[in-house]
């Protein structure tokens, strides 16, 4: 995604709210996938409506209302790109619940039965030697 190496910044914007801290990532992510797309139309691969999983339903309905709340205008307008992606059908933002957050076997500690499962629906396995 254009990362060489992996490093540590400082955050560019202070979140008050756990929503509004999810909706920058968010908006970080629709960044990254404008990119992607921009990529892969070189290639003459049109995708349309990618979708982004979120587990928070505040960011979902931030995303899909066009009309800015009192709650939200607090924050930077260059978050909102994700708005545009959305009303254009660029991506579509999407629930998902914490029980199919697959990502959570890359960042957190697992009980072996969770990392099974996570590992089992990702279609993961072990090469023995």
């Amino acid at each position: 995604m254009g990362y060489d190496t992996w490093a540590s910044q400082r955050q560019a914007t202070i979140a008050i709210s756990t929503a509004e801290a999810n909706y920058i990532s968010a908006a970080s992510c629709c960044t990254q996938l404008i990119w992607m797309k921009h990529q892969l139309e070189d290639y003459h691969i049109n995708a349309n409506s990618i979708p982004i999983y979120c587990v928070n339903t505040a960011v979902i309905c931030l995303s899909k209302n066009h009309i800015l709340h009192s709650r939200a205008k607090h924050i930077e307008i260059k978050h909102h790109l994700i708005r545009d992606c959305v009303q254009k059908v660029i991506l579509d933002i999407q629930f998902i619940d914490t029980e199919h957050q697959w990502a959570d076997i890359f960042t957190k500690s697992l009980t072996v039965e969770r990392f099974d499962f996570v590992k089992n629906n990702l279609n993961m396995q072990f090469v023995s030697d």
